[in-house]
């Protein structure tokens, strides 16, 4: 199945939305592989001789957008193999060249492009899956496949070609063994699919069928007969890399460094990744969508660093890993203590890490195992005595150990019992954190119901205070097939339980109650292809007090037009009166949220075209308040492809909060609250140029803006409301008005397999006053005026392959 970040919603909504059901099922395809006999030149042309002894009609079957129907379409493949490499060869025909769409984009992105792609599962046992795609014009995709989600950072050296013909397109691909896991002995039970995305007729076929009523995809792939057992060379690469980077502050200090790094992977039998990272550079890493905090949690950004979203998807299980905390902000960049004579110098705002090691791997009984390690460095701030002109060194961050551990073990029915831990060790008499969690998942038979339950313990370990444990409880149970599908869940955090230091978790002290109800119909016979309605409610309680924060009802509604594949979603909301118990950031003290109901509705037009939209508005409306007043929200995203080469996406972002209240300050034993206009606009485009199938250029601008503005202030009261008092706090002087500014640039060279030349520069500028009433115009140019940081990045990454290197000895 092509899982690309052009389908990957699809994928979602389709496999895990609609299905559900693995009785009646379409009985299972087998195709037949065979010995390659004679060298296969991957050229996109096929005019080897036993390409043509085995070639096959793959009488493709439609997933979208008629479910069950023959494919519109022509398809013919054929797969071989040899000692190292599997072959695979697709033939796609069409009544006229002008239907096949060659659009060219960066790897990993097949656009609007059509796709023949290749799905496989050498186990067999549906959790563990890879997807080899190519575009009609050549790009490559590539990702893995898990029973829950696909991951595109999935990157790995293997072959294709294509080649353009009046009636006909062809691809063939070469995919080594060592780019996958297998088992050793015995490849009885491979699994495979073929995939076909044909753009100008909205049509996503299957060789072997994806029934939309079917939970999973794994689970859905045909059989592959004819492989024995397998015996790959030696499996091991290095990637050395150089690279300078010059960084500019906006205070105009300029920096110059020439790195040198090394990546080592190396598998040991098929089933143990071994990976290494010595003196990572991350400097072209695409930068933060910093926003304006009004919220007393913490923003969570994207992982974007290539170590740490690669071969990762073992460690995503349970939800308690934060990768962005290694080389993060140091532990204490803001606890610094100063005399009234001193300032702070310099204060890294982030941790250098030392080096990074990743170890995964799969047992034949079905055990898979992962361990993520990475150490930082001791970070230091400098202080200046002001009188004295002398400096001093504090130490914000200690040299630090970051540990991962997951056991997931394979259960009857794809079920599974997973163990996790994270400890985070520091050097000195700063805390070290812990974090266990064990978690099971069950399915029956026919995958009709499904459980799944976690526990986790949170552990700190103080060298002068008492330690500190907390704990979670999680419990979920539902029908999963069928029309109608429906379950209740229980969460539950104590007020101690915290997973922070290797993790991100907004709250604790929490106690949640939610269910959920829907229909679902993929076949309906007029006017849509699909649609779905569903119900949902959910209670939640501030624990420790157990006192009710939220109650809420949903019910909503999605759906697919047949005549044009554009698709609508809408949601109602209605949210009862309830209280918030961190804005007033006091433990145990909580203000009252008045109800209110909210109106979500969206649109969304045929993606496939040269051009689609997006757009969403939600109305929020308030009961019974002196505060608060309507609010509204809406954006829209435009994407346009212009000719083979080039495309662009723009998105618009407005939130208009009229009446609002917020946190100010404690004023002697007075917690302090003010009413507080917002208006937040982000404006973000993304211009795509790609040269050919190797070589492509990136730009991304943004622009955050965001005014906050005060006009009363009022004391919290013990109950929840609000009053007025006789402080001499001016409303005023708590006035925001931000303004960031950012381009990211990025242009990649592939020049050989896995090896690329790549040129990165960001800048970004940051504008902040407390001109509330300025206009937009103004706000631009002023942040655009900023002096901004530069990091302008040259790296050259090579692929050596541990084998080529022997051959050449």
């Amino acid at each position: 199945m092509k899982i690309s970040k052009k389908t990957n919603i699809c994928r979602l909504v389709v496999l895990c939305v609609f299905g559900f059901v693995l009785h009646n099922v379409t009985a299972q395809k087998s195709i037949k592989i065979h010995k390659a006999t004679e060298i296969i030149k991957i050229d996109g042309e096929a005019t080897e001789a036993i390409w043509q002894q085995h070639l096959v009609a793959g009488n493709f079957i439609q997933t979208l957008p008629e479910a069950g129907k023959s494919s519109k379409q022509k398809t013919d493949i054929a797969i071989l193999f040899d000692d190292s490499y599997l072959y695979v060869l697709g033939i796609l025909y069409v009544d006229d060249e002008n239907e096949i769409s060659s659009q060219l984009t960066a790897r990993d992105d097949v656009g609007n492009a059509d796709v023949f792609g290749i799905q496989i599962d050498p186990f067999g046992e549906a959790r563990e899956g890879y997807d080899f795609s190519v575009t009609a014009a050549g790009v490559q995709s590539d990702q893995k496949i898990t029973p829950t989600d696909t991951y595109a950072n999935y990157n790995v050296v293997w072959q294709s070609k294509v080649k353009l013909y009046a009636t006909k397109w062809i691809v063939e691909m070469k995919i080594p063994f060592n780019s996958i896991r297998f088992p050793k002995e015995d490849l009885s039970n491979f699994k495979i699919n073929f995939q076909r995305i044909t753009n100008a007729l909205n049509e996503d076929a299957y060789w072997n069928p994806i029934r939309l009523d079917v939970d999973g995809y794994l689970n859905q792939l045909g059989k592959l007969n004819g492989l024995n057992s397998i015996a790959p060379p030696l499996n091991l690469s290095f990637n050395p890399f150089v690279s300078v980077v010059t960084e500019k502050s906006p205070a105009g200090t300029k920096n110059t460094t020439f790195n040198g790094g090394l990546d080592v992977k190396y598998v040991h039998k098929n089933a143990y990744t071994l990976d290494v990272s010595l003196i990572p550079d991350f400097s072209q890493a695409p930068s933060d969508d910093q926003i304006f905090n009004l919220s007393p949690f913490e923003v969570k950004f994207n992982e974007n660093r290539q170590f740490f979203v690669e071969g990762t998807e073992i460690f995503d299980k349970g939800g308690y890993l934060y990768t962005r905390r290694i080389g993060g902000a140091p532990i204490s960049k803001d606890n610094i203590h100063l005399s009234e004579d001193e300032e702070v110098k310099e204060n890294p705002v982030t941790s250098n890490i030392i080096n990074l090691l990743k170890f995964t791997g799969k047992s034949k009984n079905g055990l898979s195992i992962g361990v993520l390690n990475g150490i930082t460095a001791e970070s230091e701030a400098e202080i200046k005595n002001i009188n004295a002109n002398t400096t001093r060194k504090v130490v914000t961050n200690p040299l630090t150990n970051y540990n991962a551990i997951v056991l997931d073990k394979a259960l009857k029915n794809n079920s599974s019992l997973t163990f996790i831990n994270n400890s985070v060790l520091r050097s000195g008499a700063i805390y070290d954190a812990n974090l266990t969690a064990l978690l099971y998942r069950y399915y029956n038979k026919n995958r009709t119901y499904s459980m799944y339950f976690k526990k986790a313990l949170s552990q700190k370990y103080f060298s002068n205070t008492e330690d500190e444990f907390g704990h979670e409880y999680y419990g979920y149970a539902g029908k999963v097939s069928g029309k109608w599908r429906g379950g209740a869940s229980i969460k539950l955090l104590d007020d101690k339980f915290d997973s922070n230091d290797f993790g991100y978790l907004s709250r604790n002290n929490e106690l949640r109650f939610k269910g959920d109800l829907s229909y679902t119909n993929n076949k309906p016979k007029k006017i849509f292809s699909r649609y779905q309605v569903f119900l949902d409610h959910q209670q939640r309680y501030y624990y420790s007090l157990m006192k009710q924060e939220q109650t809420y009802y949903k019910l909503g509604t999605y759906g697919v037009f047949k005549k044009n594949n554009h698709t609508f979603f809408a949601e109602f909301r209605y949210l009862a009166k309830g209280k918030n118990f961190f804005e007033a950031r006091t433990k145990d003290r909580h203000f009252n949220v008045p109800a209110q109901a909210e109106t979500f509705l969206e649109y969304q037009t045929n993606s496939n075209k040269n051009i689609s939209l997006s757009a969403y508005m939600v109305l929020v409306k308030y009961y019974n308040s002196d505060v608060f007043t309507n609010e509204f929200i809406t954006g829209y995203g435009l994407r346009a492809r212009v000719g083979q080469h080039f495309s662009l996406y723009f998105s618009q972002a407005l939130e208009d909060k009229p009446n609002g209240v917020g946190f100010i300050k404690n004023e002697e034993n007075d917690i302090v609250f003010g009413s507080r206009k917002v208006k937040e606009l982000n404006n973000a485009i993304t211009l795509n140029y790609a040269v050919n199938s190797t070589l492509n250029v990136n730009m991304r601008l943004r622009h955050y803006w965001i005014t906050v503005d005060y006009n009363n202030q009022f004391t919290l009261k013990n109950n929840g409301d609000f009053m007025t008092n006789n402080f001499s706090i001016n409303p005023d002087d708590y006035d925001d008005n931000f303004n960031q500014f950012n381009i990211d640039v990025l242009a990649k060279w592939q020049f050989a397999p896995a090896s690329e030349v790549s040129l990165a520069c960001k800048l970004g500028s940051n504008y902040y006053n407390a001109a509330v009433n300025s206009n937009y115009g103004t706000n631009l140019k002023r942040v655009l005026e900023e002096n901004n940081s530069t990091t302008v990045s040259l790296k050259m990454t090579y692929f050596l392959d541990a084998n080529i290197l022997k051959k050449r000895r």
